[in-house]
């Protein structure tokens, strides 16, 4: 009986498969293979991919099929693509050219994931082999794939997504051969893995990455557990199954996206290296589904819920050739087994997940009501960070969305060899700030240039075991979130970030205060130890070519699609722009492919501060309604306060930056005011959290 189709679960297939849900991925799974089956060799006529980056899913997905419904095409296909691969010489499976090669050889992603492909066949389709062929299979895993795997374990120090996908590769081709020695090891490293994770459950490095460590972890659980079930007391399952609620938080909406066909594809925050069209891969959701169904039914619930947003309508979209890496995901082999077991869904409103969410590795987000017309996501200080990695210079930036449009984006990211990552990746590209001291603007004339040397955010993070074996403790990138409250329709954040560009910087405190689903305002309160100037950067969403955006030296006004913005800036700096920059879709391991965006798919705009300062207080008025009344609003400033009007002409929030350097806000409506310090000493490292301080109603 094969690991990952026992005998209880093939009969479950066997009887639902026609009838849904389970009739739409059976037949979706078997449509995908057989199309691909009729081409000869590895990659098809829509595969973009290099060979290393779709083995895995090819092989695995039509391994299922041979297993449930046998096809000669299939099987010949299959078997052919499985010894070719088997038979590639062993500078093949360490990796494509750019993967570093060692003496002794050691492994990389593309044997983790080669070495779980091959073995899933010999599991699921052995019986479509001669027994010498399956021996020869048996021996490469043998000698070749688990040695690489574990060579990989003894050279590299640090706990990353690279950990438990090298785990994976160990895992599933142990439990195939049942080599119990290599299977205690993957046990222990799985183990390990568990401590990438924030003890909340999110993840330090991105969404992109949380959910392709999380699904090299599905895989290895299902093959030990599968191999030997009372092995599922020592696989920790909680620290990964924890990552829904912050999937499931970080959902945008789902709707077509041109370049991408006319289904709906979903978006998300993206943060650092991540996808903007991310959705969490289908088999990882069900295995959470079915897996912490007891333990934990509301994380195997909202997982049911993703599983269902995201593939239930459309389970034959594409594309197919991107997701073994993570990046472009969809359901895989593990999908029909584990739909027999998987819980039911619970929406968000009945897990009673809150409008604003603060996550250990920093992201806050900030819902005017679930569902939302208004989004605001926040990437700023949080907890020590468990597994830091990939990381963007975007402290204090934030991504905001309004009638399901994104108005203020993260880059993305594009190829890893792509001259531009270094660029998508810094502060100067994403909605934060900069610095420069006098000496930079003279000697670069910073205001002219379009990449400017200015003091930018450290970007560098790992964690290591040490030569004894212990883990290093979380890294600390040096942001403090100082507050995260609500109080009727405002809500509050702030984050300080000041040391991640180093000195003069003193302190960088940004506050968001959202009023509503229409107003926000964005304060930085800016200190240095000499005179700085500080620049603001904007980017705006253009990835298809619908912005429409006009300006004026104080203020930004950006249409797309059935949302607007009108972005004010409250102080004398002096606007340029746009700079034509890059917004991704979605990664891909080679350069010009679909996702990467093309110059100009975001417009990036910049007030530089026109004198240095030792200290500022800055605030922006964003408003946001539809194209049509966006014009109906209006931003009222005076020396003392900001106030924001509405089509009404009622005053919906008043802003107020006090000379004793307090921040201010007033909810006219609601008569409240409530304060707070713009100069905080809880900034500082191990001080408490800010809070308001309501002051009179009136």
């Amino acid at each position: 009986m094969p690991l990952f189709l026992t005998d209880d679960e093939r009969r479950q297939i066997e009887q639902q498969r026609h009838r849904d849900p389970m009739g739409r991925f059976y037949g979706a799974l078997v449509q995908r293979v057989e199309y691909r089956a009729a081409s000869p060799g590895l990659c098809d006529r829509e595969t973009t991919c290099d060979w290393w980056h779709v083995a895995a899913e090819y092989l695995t997905d039509a391994a299922m099929v041979c297993a449930l419904l046998p096809s000669a095409n299939v099987e010949a296909w299959l078997r052919d693509v499985t010894l070719a691969i088997a038979r590639r010489p062993e500078r093949d499976w360490i990796g494509p050219p750019y993967r570093e090669r060692t003496t002794p050889p050691i492994g990389h992603l593309e044997t983790a994931h080669l070495s779980w492909a091959v073995s899933s066949v010999l599991d699921l389709a052995g019986d479509i082999f001669a027994d010498d062929e399956r021996e020869e299979l048996r021996a490469v895993l043998r000698n070749r794939a688990i040695p690489l795997c574990l060579g990989w374990f003894e050279v590299n120090r640090h706990l990353a997504n690279w950990r438990c996908v090298m785990t994976a590769g160990v895992a599933v081709a142990a439990a195939v051969l049942d080599d119990r020695p290599s299977v205690e090891r993957a046990v222990e490293e799985f183990r390990l893995c568990g401590e990438i994770f924030q003890p909340d459950g999110s993840y330090a490095e991105s969404m992109q990455y949380g959910n392709y460590a999380a699904s090299a972890l599905t895989v290895a659980y299902e093959a030990l557990v599968r191999y030997d079930a009372s092995l599922a007391e020592r696989l920790p399952l909680a620290p990964y199954a924890r990552l829904i609620h912050w999937f499931a938080a970080s959902h945008l909406y789902c709707k077509p996206l041109s370049g991408w066909g006319d289904k709906p594809i979903a978006r998300a925050v993206n943060f650092n290296d991540s996808a903007a069209i991310f959705r969490p891969s289908g088999d990882l959701l069900l295995h959470v589904a079915a897996r912490a169904a007891r333990e934990m039914p509301t994380e195997a619930g909202l997982a049911r819920w993703l599983f269902d947003t995201h593939y239930l309508a459309h389970p034959e979209q594409g594309p197919f050739d991107r997701m073994s890496f993570g990046f472009v995901n969809h359901f895989g082999m593990l999908t029909l087994p584990l739909l027999t077991q998987a819980a039911e869904a619970i929406t968000p409103q009945e897990a009673g997940i809150s409008t604003l969410q603060t996550f250990g590795n920093g992201d806050v987000i900030v819902r005017n009501t679930q569902p939302a017309r208004t989004v605001l996501a926040i990437r700023g200080g949080g907890d020590l960070l468990h597994g830091p990695g990939h990381v963007h210079g975007d402290l204090n930036s934030f991504i905001l969305t309004h009638n399901d449009e994104r108005l203020l984006v993260d880059p993305g990211h594009s190829c890893y060899r792509n001259l531009i990552h270094e660029l998508e990746g810094s502060t100067l590209t994403h909605n934060t700030c900069t610095f420069a001291t006098d000496e930079q603007r003279e000697k670069l004339r910073q205001e002219e240039l379009l990449l400017p040397r200015v003091l930018q955010q450290e970007r560098r993070a790992m964690r290591s075991f040490a030569p004894d074996g212990t883990l290093e403790p979380p890294f600390d990138r040096g942001a403090r979130r100082l507050l995260a409250t609500r109080e009727g329709s405002l809500t509050v954040v702030g984050s300080e970030a000041a040391a991640l560009y180093g000195p003069p910087l003193e302190q960088f405190a940004r506050f968001w205060l959202m009023v509503g689903p229409h107003v926000l305002f964005v304060v930085d309160s800016i200190r240095a130890a000499r005179p700085i100037r500080t620049t603001w950067n904007w980017l705006l969403n253009n990835r298809d070519g619908k912005l429409n955006v006009c300006w004026q030296s104080d203020q930004i006004t950006a249409r797309r699609g059935q949302a607007a913005m009108r972005l004010v800036h409250v102080g004398d700096a002096a606007l340029h722009g746009p700079v034509f920059g890059y917004v991704h879709d979605a990664y891909h391991p080679l350069p010009g492919q679909q996702g990467e965006g093309h110059p100009g798919s975001g417009w990036l705009f910049r007030w530089h501060e026109r004198e240095p300062q030792t200290t500022r207080l800055t605030a922006h008025a964003i408003v946001l309604d539809t194209p049509a009344a966006l014009d109906d609003w209006r931003v009222e400033r005076t020396a003392e306060s900001i106030r924001v009007i509405d089509p009404r002409g009622a005053a919906l929030a008043q802003l107020r930056l006090d000379a004793e350097n307090e921040i201010g806000i007033a909810i006219p409506p609601e008569n409240r005011a409530f304060h707070f310090p713009s100069f905080p000493s809880s900034s500082l490292p191990g001080q408490s959290p800010l809070s308001l301080r309501e002051r009179g109603r009136g």
